[in-house]
């Protein structure tokens, strides 16, 4: 998997009087903007989506995370907010939420220009379904954003779930 683009890159589409990316952010700079894509799960019963990805910045050392999916009949079918904070140590920290009522709170870092995050926390409502486990990888390829989503349902070994690949908008 190739390296993500240079810091400079984040910039394009960004107001001029936004404010500058904080230092600590420059590992995962490649990921700021506006994505959109399509997607595919990897499970044998398969389904395709549409997919919107946006990373903002504000100054601080997090980038914002929102995340919807759409059907092949155009409805919403999933949807992810939420933060990625970088760490003085380089650790990126990440808390999200879906409208479904999993939670999921990962730690990682980039590595060899991927940003490779394994959950440390799950949550769940009542109704929600039992995933136990996930693990989230974003990279750049061939200027392209790729998404994976690795999950594991009641205790499960984790198994890859979605891919996306998403051209950058803005």
């Amino acid at each position: 998997m190739p390296a993500g683009r240079g810091t400079a890159e984040y910039r394009r589409g960004v107001p001029d009087d936004a404010p500058a990316l904080h230092d600590l952010l420059r590992p995962i700079a490649f990921l700021v903007g506006e994505w959109h894509g399509r997607g595919e799960s990897l499970w044998t019963e398969g389904f395709s989506f549409t997919d919107a990805i946006r990373f903002s910045h504000d100054g601080r050392p997090l980038l914002r995370y929102d995340q919807v999916t759409t059907g092949p009949d155009g409805r919403p079918s999933h949807a992810e907010a939420g933060f990625f904070a970088v760490q003085d140590n380089g650790d990126v920290h990440v808390t999200l939420a879906e409208p479904s009522g999993i939670t999921e709170v990962l730690v990682g870092r980039p590595e060899g220009g991927v940003l490779v995050l394994g959950s440390v926390e799950i949550g769940h409502t009542p109704t929600t379904d039992n995933v136990t486990a996930c693990r989230r990888r974003l990279w750049i390829e061939s200027g392209a954003l790729v998404a994976e989503l690795d999950i594991a349902v009641d205790d499960e070994a984790l198994a890859p779930h979605t891919r996306s690949v998403l051209q950058r908008a803005t």
